[in-house]
């Protein structure tokens, strides 16, 4: 009796995305006339599903997971499943949903058409909602088509916007194969296990890994959905529209970059061990995901324009996810998930002012480079220092190497920190400030990855037995990530290299990527 009423408990969760879609519908067809009446509507909604799913947050960590009843037919309905991944993921979207819609009242005011922008943005909302609490997978499916749908409509909100038109299908494009992916590994999904249900699914794969008898559909299940997920997060060479959608209003890029692009992130999580199940799709996370991430971080630094560098940023942090579920780092990617969205929707709808912040605060040149021994010695600094964080936390890095590979960049990145530091003869203050600094964000880092462990628990999967071919995967990933921090270290001595001024500019130019898709959609004439 108490596991049927806390089964049914869950379809009150139904709520969060319904009222927005009914929200919008009486919008639509002029129940709602006015826009003030529209968006205030929008908002308590939104604001009162936040506050709704805190409450069912609360029952899930301390009762566990909860499954809805399927409402449907055979495997084929809607069911809410409800544990710590897909509750966290729902406090994001419904906080940064009512933040977004408050924000467009005012960005758009004014404008004749705000009352549709607010209908497309309840339904993009919805349908986001609508997918992280997905326990069917059909569900999960029609969800994440309707996300991508919705979007688009916002995408395209000022038709006479070419750029705009031209990225908005350039996206329709790479979403379309994408969904394509998606339905074909939920039919192999369905096929090798026999359910659509998500949890039996996570079981049966769990399964499957541990007794060593993978279903082939499965494994090729599992590489779709890192097509998927690369597709959706903007992975290179998929990733100019992302660069182009900035003549979108402001709330709808802030709403992609710290909001839909995750999704990919989301969803390989999700299916955490159905991934683990082909390591081919381990490698794609690692390759596609760390090329991306060191691509995109060294091409936004050459950009003039502060949302096109945002948008580089975006994809660099989602290559960076992606890189970490290939480690099997998927409470880390989660953590970095809901930092980054964070971040990064507060960088868009303050993107307008920060011309004005360097103005009056100025930017930091850093124009010396490092003593060729500086860079060993701080990298020793920032081992002693993450050795020292590690043991007060009882940490032992020996047992996982996903995990230990996964720190190590971080350390590396903690050592780049510590020679710009202390580059130029720094006074001793600076030296003691950044050291000081280095030791904080290690221990927040460590903090933060147990609290995510901790809360996550069995929602998602982390760390699997590793092949050989996967370990070289991800030891090669961290050489190349130091390589590249030392270069970045020693880049104020190369800049007047030709080689570098070569590179320069064709990493501005996004190594021509877009412009190759520019040129596919001419010859198809997809771009009128």
């Amino acid at each position: 009796m108490d596991g049927l009423m806390i089964g049914n408990l869950a379809l009150i969760a139904y709520l969060a995305p319904l009222s927005l879609f009914v929200v919008a519908l009486m919008a639509s067809i002029n129940l709602v006339r006015s826009v003030d009446l529209t968006f205030q509507l929008g908002r308590a909604v939104s604001a009162g599903s936040f506050l709704l799913l805190i409450a069912i947050g609360i029952v899930v960590f301390t009762s566990g997971p909860i499954v809805s009843p399927l409402i449907g037919v055979g495997e084929a309905g809607i069911a809410l499943r409800l544990d710590a991944l897909s509750v966290m993921m729902s406090w994001l979207v419904t906080l940064l949903g009512t933040l977004l819609i408050q924000f467009s009242r005012n960005y758009l005011d004014g404008d004749p058409r705000q009352k549709l922008f607010f209908i497309r943005l309840y339904l993009t909302v919805g349908a986001v909602l609508l997918m992280v609490l997905s326990g069917n997978l059909w569900q999960l499916v029609l969800a994440w088509i309707g996300m991508s749908l919705a979007l688009h409509e916002l995408l395209v909100f000022y038709p006479e916007r070419p750029r705009a038109i031209r990225a908005a299908r350039k996206k329709f494009i790479a979403a379309r194969i994408g969904d394509a992916c998606l339905i074909v590994a939920a039919v192999l999904l369905v096929q090798a296990f026999g359910t659509a249900d998500l949890g039996m699914i996570r079981a049966a794969a769990a399964a499957a890994l541990a007794d060593g008898n993978i279903p082939a559909g499965a494994a090729v299940a599992a590489i779709l959905i890192v097509v998927t997920a690369s597709l959706k997060s903007a992975m290179f060479p998929f990733h100019g529209w992302l660069l182009e959608v900035m003549e979108t209003p402001t709330p709808v890029s802030a709403l992609l970059h710290a909001g839909l692009l995750n999704a990919g992130i989301f969803l390989v999580v999700r299916f955490g061990e159905l991934v683990f199940l082909s390591t081919p799709a381990l490698i794609m996370l690692i390759v596609i995901g760390g090329f991306t991430a060191i691509f995109a971080s060294s091409s936004m630094i050459t950009q003039s324009s502060v949302k096109v560098s945002l948008a580089y940023s975006s994809a660099a942090h989602m290559g960076f996810m992606l890189m970490l579920c290939g480690f099997g780092a998927h409470t880390v990617a989660m953590m970095h998930l809901i930092a980054h969205s964070c971040y990064k929707a507060h960088a868009f709808l303050s993107s307008g002012s920060i011309i004005e912040y360097v103005r009056n605060t100025g930017a930091q040149k850093l124009d010396t480079p490092p003593h060729p021994l500086s860079f060993l010695v701080n990298m020793a600094a920032a081992v002693a220092i993450f050795l020292a964080v590690a043991t007060a936390l009882g940490i032992d890095i020996t047992k996982r190497p996903g995990e230990t590979a996964m720190i190590t960049i971080f350390m590396i990145a903690v050592a780049y920190l510590l020679v710009k530091g202390n580059t130029a003869r720094a006074p001793l203050p600076v030296i003691g400030r950044t050291m000081l600094m280095a030791a904080l964000v290690t221990l927040a880092f460590f903090a933060l990855e147990v609290t995510a462990e901790a809360l996550l628990g069995g929602a998602v999967a982390v760390y699997p037995p590793l092949n050989m071919a996967t370990m070289i995967a991800i030891v090669v990933a961290v050489v190349i990530f130091g390589i590249v921090m030392a270069f970045s270290a020693w880049l104020p001595a190369l800049v007047n290299r030709p080689a570098w001024q070569a590179l320069y500019v064709h990493l501005k130019n996004g190594f021509y990527a877009n412009a190759l898709f520019d040129r596919f959609m001419d010859a198809v004439r997809l771009a009128r």
